[in-house]
């Protein structure tokens, strides 16, 4: 009766799937072409700017009633210029960078419109039909080369026969445009709740309403942590989306401690190098060298997300075999 209990499972390495990422990637490195070639497009391409677009946006905000007396005037100007500046830095072909499936890209974080050729052509879209447009084409754009580049990833570690590809393609396709928009809905049903108690406990004590969104913050990474693995489950078991949300919050909720290592683990390696990849200038040359790492970097790490996910998916199918084995 107690042998049951003393069995002991193994659990997934997180050093040995990151290494098995790494050599992945080593012996592919055509799998971190779609970053590179990415980089290098926000880098020398042409800039599709929005600034002209929002600019009589914000200077409307000053012909409302109340808004060029005393205080309220300052808070005003401050506010149109954040927003100024924020609009100023804007191409709207970082949208190619999409999420959660997406390819990597190290030029999201550097400054647009200038590089060491000097300053790429601009387009200024200044109507909501072409921000829209153009809007919509570049997410599209970025999640189809987000379906290659992690299909590319997951073909090297699950083989599919050649006759499935074209199938397999169009069906996490569908998946990936449809994950962003299930995981804004839950994220807007979760922070309704929160924006409800938070807006009470602001009025009552604004000190206390800071420290309380910041325990929401945590609250709510640690909910959605569970759905961490949705795209391994759609990519290597070729799950639609709800099959593969509860399949990754099995598994994450099996090896719970373990997982938030990885994660933790896996992002210290990535944004550790990229404090590296950053340092030079955009109109430094040796910022190739930078895209080059991060490329290679972020690549094998999730290789490696998708080593451990297979190791973490059997090690929580022998557990749960185990529970329902007949005594």
């Amino acid at each position: 009766m107690n042998e049951s209990s003393d069995i002991k499972f193994e659990q997934p390495s997180i050093i040995q799937s990151l290494l098995s990422g790494f050599n992945t990637i080593a012996s592919k490195p055509y799998l971190m072409v779609l970053p590179i070639l990415l980089d290098l497009f926000l880098w020398f391409g042409p800039s599709w700017r929005v600034d002209e677009y929002f600019k009589p946006l914000l200077e409307g905000f000053s012909g409302l009633p109340g808004m060029n007396t005393g205080e309220t005037a300052d808070i005003l100007k401050n506010f149109q210029t954040m927003w100024q500046e924020i609009f100023s830095n804007m191409d709207l072909a970082l949208s190619l960078r999409t999420f959660p499936i997406g390819v990597p890209s190290l030029m999201v974080s550097k400054p647009p419109f200038i590089n060491p050729l000097g300053y790429p052509p601009n387009f200024n879209l200044v109507t909501s039909l072409q921000v829209l447009s153009f809007w919509m084409i570049f997410m599209l754009i970025g999640f189809t080369l987000g379906n290659f580049y992690f299909k590319n990833i997951s073909n090297q570690i699950i083989k599919i026969e050649k006759g499935q590809n074209l199938k397999s393609f169009f069906k996490t396709q569908v998946q990936i445009l449809l994950m962003p928009l299930v995981l804004i809905f839950i994220l807007l049903i979760l922070a309704i709740p929160f924006t409800i108690v938070l807006t009470l406990v602001t009025l009552i004590s604004p000190t206390i309403g800071e420290l309380f969104l910041m325990i929401s913050g945590v609250i709510l990474l640690w909910v959605m942590m569970p759905l961490i693995f949705t795209p391994h489950s759609v990519f290597l078991f070729k799950q639609n989306l709800i099959a593969a949300m509860m399949t990754s919050i099995n598994v994450v909720r099996m090896s719970m401690g373990r997982t938030a290592m990885f994660i933790l683990l896996s992002y210290v390696l990535i944004e550790g190098m990229n404090y590296l990849w950053r340092i030079p200038a955009v109109d430094n040359w040796f910022l190739a060298v930078g895209i080059f790492g991060h490329a290679f970097m972020v690549t094998a790490v999730i290789a490696g997300s998708f080593y451990y996910y297979i190791d973490a998916t059997k090690f929580t199918q022998s557990v749960m075999n185990q529970k329902i084995k007949p005594a």
